[in-house]
């Protein structure tokens, strides 16, 4: 792809963001051309200004048709008053311009924090709605930096864009006047820039380069940021404190060197084409001086030219900075389109409870990148109302099974089955708002208890969260904060103890109702006493809802109405806790019966 067409395609794509304001970038013009011809005007203005306080001659001048125009008409005006009536117009002018440039600002503000926004919202909306499988074999800093860089640098750009528009109506009209008061002027400035657009071309394709590199050492940096918070507690224990603040300062210093590249590369911008303007003006000189033309036709096309600097600058600014702003832009584009391309997968039958039970038939299935399946010809049956223990050790697939059943994956192999319909059949979210779900991996939102207690179910009453809260013995630390129901739990939770995070998050699932609760260890951070009032509570539930528990203790499995035993991805055995425990089997070996 060539220069030309590389800044085009990315200023294409930065008007892509704004297609939902479609007035926008038609305003944005309007008041750029608006301002850019009141200042001109302005300029132009100076001649009969300089007339009247020099006495120039205008037959002997070799101007222009804006020359000639401006003289006719401030011609028309009282000698004795001209030049008050002449600097009237001009303040006026200068005033317009400032108007159209502070309504153009707020403009520009306005659309370029829409964009921000609209884009984080869609990186949001594809975060929620793409497959789950894919979106876990992503970096987590990649994710993050589409948010906190990429989406605020689509509005950023959109900024540059509005300054784009202007800088290139102030050339276009500038361009006009120059021609009209010296068409022989205008044509040798025309030909005495190509030679500074050939240095910003050369320009162009590195940045391009640096702007993918700095997309790449943003993500890192949002990676490392992740990692750094999340092993806080981590490092401290292992004395290892500087080993991560190494780990964070090479990440660091590479956005700082690679920004500092891109900083240089658009800083030497500006002073070397002023630097290349110069010869342009002496060129100018010394035609007009060869040509005849008056002092006041020069000295308004020499204010002209010089204001021409600025935005001709910032055309060759922006032809070199779009193409680091598009490779953002195209960033965020590919993850939204991943979404539509990948989305999460749900049928359309409806569901409104379970009334029979759920069939494993012959499930196979392997995480992305595993060589190693999770899952293998696993066959079982959950039955409707029972309570069914899940026991094996790490790997064996406990984990897995739940998140098939969830559909946060997909089978490879075999199928499941709800009352005989295959899951894949089902409307996810009617499906999973028949399910709940507690264990170590469920993280507390960070809000109050009661927006947890309400997750994905609004319309709860305080009186049932209160009674959920009751069941599993957390009313009480509840009733004792400030704000009860209202008290803020904090990020993930944490300013709440290891023990009330998981009764909040059992009181959440339980609150719903579900036909189906999955618990994952729900209660392995409260001490035994407790845990074993909330498992009376849970039992309870049988009958009522469909029970599926994780279980490492002997005191859950015991509750179990059958228990299930899995190594490496299948069913070793299978049966009520007593009868496997007689048969000094696999579930015996694991507990050392």
């Amino acid at each position: 792809m060539s220069e030309g067409n590389g800044t085009l395609a990315a200023a294409r794509s930065i008007v892509g963001l704004v297609r939902p304001y479609p007035w926008a970038i038609p305003t944005m013009l309007m008041l750029g051309l608006l301002a850019s011809l009141a200042e001109g005007l302005g300029i132009g203005l100076l001649i009969p200004v300089m007339d009247h306080l020099i006495g120039s001659e205008t037959a002997l001048d070799a101007g222009g048709v804006l020359t000639d125009l401006l003289r006719s008409l401030t011609d028309l005006l009282p000698v004795e008053s001209r030049l008050l009536w002449v600097g009237a117009l001009v303040a006026t002018l200068v005033a317009l311009k400032a108007v159209l440039m502070v309504s153009n600002t707020a403009l520009t503000s306005w659309v370029a924090g829409r964009v921000a926004h609209d884009q984080r919202m869609a990186v949001a909306e594809a975060l929620l709605g793409m497959d789950y499988a894919n979106l876990n074999t992503r970096e987590s800093g990649q994710t993050v930096n589409l948010f906190e860089t990429q989406a605020y640098r689509a509005g950023e750009s959109v900024s540059e864009l509005s300054s784009l528009l202007v800088s290139g109506s102030t050339v276009l009209v500038f361009g006009g006047l120059l021609g009209l008061l010296s068409w022989q002027l205008g044509l040798m400035v025309i030909l005495s820039i190509i030679p500074v657009s050939l240095f910003v071309l050369a320009m162009t394709r590195h940045s391009r380069r640096l702007g993918e590199q700095l997309v790449f050492a943003h993500s890192a940096l949002s990676g490392r940021v992740l990692e750094l918070i999340s092993s806080v507690k981590t490092l401290r224990l292992f004395n290892a404190e500087g080993e991560g603040k190494a780990r964070f300062a090479t990440t660091s210093d590479a956005v700082r060197r690679t920004t500092f590249r891109s900083d240089v590369l658009t800083g030497s911008i500006q002073p070397v084409v002023e630097f290349l303007y110069v010869p342009i003006f002496l060129v100018v000189l010394g035609y007009s001086l060869h040509a005849g033309i008056s002092l006041p036709t020069l000295f308004a096309f020499l204010a002209l030219l010089y204001r021409l600097q600025t935005p001709l600058k910032r055309l060759d600014h922006f032809r070199v900075i779009l193409p680091a702003y598009s490779t953002g832009i195209a960033a965020l584009q590919s993850f939204q389109k991943l979404a539509i391309d990948q989305p999460a997968a749900s049928g359309k039958v409806g569901f409104d409870g379970l009334r029979d039970g759920i069939r494993f038939e012959g499930v196979g299935f392997s995480y992305p990148g595993e060589s190693r399946p999770a899952l293998v010809n696993l066959s079982l049956e959950i039955r409707r109302g029972e309570i069914l223990a899940l026991v094996g050790g790490s790997g064996s697939g406990k984990s897995t099974l739940v998140n098939l059943l969830c559909r946060l994956y997909e089978p490879a192999q075999g199928r499941i089955l709800v009352d005989g319909q295959p899951l894949v059949e089902l409307d996810t979210a009617l499906w999973r708002s028949r399910i709940a779900l507690s264990g170590q991996d469920i993280e507390l939102i960070d809000g109050s208890v009661k927006e947890n207690l309400c997750l994905g179910a609004a319309g709860i009453s305080d009186h049932d969260m209160v009674a959920a809260l009751r069941g599993v013995l957390a009313d009480e630390f509840v009733s004792g904060r400030q704000a009860g129901l209202d008290a803020s739990v904090g990020p993930q939770g944490r300013r709440l103890s290891g023990g009330q995070r998981q009764r909040i998050a059992l009181a959440r699932a339980m609150v719903r109702q579900p036909d189906i609760l999955i618990l994952d260890e729900a209660t392995n951070a409260v001490d035994s006493q407790s845990g074993n009032e909330i498992e009376r509570a849970i039992e309870a539930l049988a009958g009522r809802c469909t029970i599926v528990v994780i279980a490492h203790s002997m005191a859950t499995i015991s509750r179990a109405q059958r228990v299930v035993v899995l190594s490496a991805g299948q069913v070793v055995e299978a049966g009520s806790p007593n009868e496997l425990l007689a048969k000094d089997g696999a579930l015996a070996r694991l507990f050392g019966v």
